[in-house]
């Protein structure tokens, strides 16, 4: 097996992007790529506007960078055909190269670059009924057993509907968002789509930094209501205040002079004041719950953890099946996700890259996306999707949530993984870091025209999580469930509490609209190497 700490990044990214630098050498004079260009480290000074822009894609790298890349893009390939071959001979075998046990993580034997590989590995890894996908009882030993994908879920328990990660998560690069073919139908009968939740993959790119600001601003709306409360008790009398965080308003608390919280007044976020910054409605807080119900209710695959908490009797084992807790799915597979997967999938996604902006290098257009950002505050729209949240502390541990005795596992979302990255405010060793993700991170009344068909655990039909904007350009079609083909169509669906901003928009002239346009579809990703 190839030594994991050897690989130079992401092998299934480089070998993409790779093999496309290998393509370019041979047929540079056609002129058909797009190149890629890296923005790491830190600007300094710069503008906080001017550090979310992209850099030149018209820049080409010289011809010792070329050389190099073909160095990697060959090496990598070597270990791609290497891992296939030995698959072929040893079933199973990738796998392996895509899983960390929790012991290899406690010794700390490999670093912060080599878990990104084998994440990477683990997120585009194909699950095979031998290794727990799927669910049911079924021979899958028997010579005419086939895997069988469900786009339409049954239930809680999910599809499944995809192999891998990477099935669902590619249009736009690695990463990606998803096709609307590879629409999901949530919460189905697992034959018709009338009634089913119908939810498009969004793309993964900032993962990192938007889990760091959803723990602070929870961290900081949970301080205010606390203060709150012993303020009551102190005072002996009734005591109301705003709840904020990062410029953002949670609506109002109050606790009474016994230090009885009220929660009646708080909008856009649980009673727990936990900001849950994952899903389209917003219903998970971490990287790792994420992971782990994607897993469960894309690919059928269960955690160690759900398994031990059905053991135990704190968790309902309702939607993962109705077999004994080491086999609560009945696939004949005991331990399909453990722990170290887990935190291996989590370093990977809060390593991935951050957007970028890139204006149009066309004079006329650039002068139309300059009028657009104006107009996309002017209008309203900035108001729930904020340009900038300011994060303090970029570091993420990718083990937690998990056991008090276990060494932390710490990733550094603005310095650790594959660039861009987000920016420091200031130079110097001490500074807080812009995040240019265009969201407040809350939940928001949009209407009936958005609506599911039904409400979601306790967050109610018309309600969503403001969508981070960044890297729109790459993710069409757009809204939670593909419905909109055009950006121009995604505005006027919305409704509710976007309502105003949506008929301002409506009001501009067209050439005023198509500003707002033309701006939107900038907030992208930086080009990678691509030959067609």
């Amino acid at each position: 097996m190839p030594d994991v700490a050897g690989h130079e990044s992401s092998p299934r990214r480089r070998w993409k992007w790779g093999i496309a630098t290998l393509g370019f050498l041979a047929t540079v004079s056609l002129g058909i790529l797009v190149i890629r260009t890296h923005a790491r480290g830190s600007r300094g000074a710069e503008s906080a506007w001017s550090a979310a822009f992209g850099t030149d894609d018209a820049a080409i790298p010289d011809d010792t960078v070329l050389r190099e890349q073909l160095e990697k893009a060959i090496d990598l390939r070597r270990r791609e055909h290497f891992d296939r071959v030995l698959d072929a001979r040893d079933p199973g075998e990738l796998v392996e190269h895509a899983t960390l046990a929790e012991a290899a993580l406690d010794r700390r034997t490999l670093g912060i670059d080599a878990l990104f590989v084998v994440g990477d590995e683990l997120f585009g890894y194909l699950f095979r009924p031998e290794n727990g996908w799927g669910s049911g009882p079924a021979d899958r030993k028997a010579i005419d057993y086939t895997p069988r994908l469900r786009r339409i879920h049954r239930g809680l328990t999910g599809g499944p509907d995809a192999f891998a990660c990477l099935s669902c998560h590619s249009k736009g690069g690695p990463d990606g968002a998803g096709t609307q073919s590879q629409n999901a139908f949530l919460r189905g009968d697992g034959e018709r789509t009338v009634g089913a939740d119908q939810r498009n993959a969004p793309h993964l790119l900032g993962l990192g930094p938007v889990a760091c600001l959803a723990r602070e601003m929870s961290g900081q709306l949970q301080a205010q209501a606390a203060g709150v409360r012993e303020r009551a008790k102190a005072e002996g009398r009734r005591v109301e205040q705003v709840l904020t965080t990062k410029g953002v308003s949670f609506g109002r608390i109050a606790a009474g002079p016994d230090g009885t919280l009220d929660y009646g007044a708080v909008e856009g976020v649980d009673p727990d004041l936990t900001i849950r910054p994952f899903g389209w409605k917003g219903h998970q807080a971490t990287l790792r719950d994420m992971a782990e119900e994607s897993l469960h209710i894309h690919q059928g695959l269960l955690s160690k953890r759900i398994q031990l908490a059905v053991r135990d009797g704190t968790l309902d084992p309702g939607p993962y099946g109705k077999g004994p807790w080491y086999d609560v799915d009945e696939d004949g597979v005991s331990l399909e996700i453990d722990a170290g997967m887990l935190t291996t999938v989590v370093a990977y996604l809060a390593q991935l890259e951050a957007p970028v902006i890139r204006p149009p290098r066309d004079p006329g257009l650039l002068d139309a996306w300059a009028a657009g950002r104006s107009r996309f505050d002017e209008i309203g729209c900035s108001g729930c999707h904020v340009p900038t949240l300011e994060l303090d502390d970029p570091k993420l541990d990718a083990r937690q949530p998990a056991e008090a005795d276990q060494v932390a596992f710490i990733i550094d979302v603005a310095k650790d993984g594959d660039g861009p990255k987000i920016e420091p405010r200031y130079g110097g060793y001490v500074t807080s870091y812009l995040v240019h993700l265009f969201s407040d991170l809350k939940r928001h009344d949009l209407g009936d025209a958005l609506a599911t068909p039904a409400p979601q655990g306790t967050i109610p039909a018309r309600v969503f999580l403001t969508r981070p904007l960044w890297g729109l350009a790459e993710t069409a079609p757009y809204l939670h469930d593909g419905r909109a083909p055009t950006v121009h169509d995604a505005i006027v669906l919305h409704g509710g509490e976007a309502t105003k901003a949506r008929d301002a928009y409506l009001a501009l002239d067209e050439p005023g609209r198509a500003s707002v346009r033309i701006f939107l579809t900038s907030l992208s990703r930086e080009p990678k190497l691509f030959v067609p």
